[in-house]
Parts: structure tokens; sequence; C-alpha cells
């Protein structure tokens, strides 16, 4: 049985941005899935007082869950996990 996927809030911010990037690089996503996640985005940076970093975990998970492959997703954990690497 496979590990169910988990966001934790203080990663959030960085979950976002390789989110946007496999969405608008992966060439079968579905125009949809991007709309919604900008919307997401959009959300959480022009109100960032309003949507604490739990919230948008929460927003990105459920994204994530509905548009994302679980192949994808392991990948993707790959490249948070190196991105945090290289900020500590």
């Amino acid at each position: 049985m496979p590990r169910s996927r988990s966001i934790q809030a203080a990663e959030a911010p960085l979950w976002l941005a390789v989110l946007l990037d496999y969405s608008f690089s992966y060439k079968n996503a579905q125009r949809t899935a991007r709309l919604d996640l900008l919307g997401i985005t959009h959300d959480a940076t022009a109100y960032p007082d309003d949507i604490p970093h739990w919230r948008l975990a929460e927003l990105l998970l459920r994204w994530a869950d509905q548009y994302v492959p679980a192949e994808d997703w392991r990948r993707l954990q790959a490249r948070v996990r190196k991105k945090r690497s290289a900020t500590i």
C-alpha cells in the first residue's frame, strides 16, 4: 500500500513553485489543471495574509491528488528534497 501524499505547511511555497513548473512543463497537462493551479497561486500571492501556509498546503495537495499521477508525484518529491537540501 503506497503512502498517502502529504505537504508540510512550512514547505508549501516550495511545493507551489515545483507544481507550477510541473504544470507548465508537462506536455499532457490539462488546461483546467493549469488554470486551477494559477487560481491557487494568485490567491496565495495576492492575499498572503489570508492564506496561511497550512491552507496553501491543503489546496496544493488537493490539486495534486486530482491532477498528478503517482509516478510523477514521486519525481516531484525528489525535486522538493533536492531544492530543500540546496537551501540548507
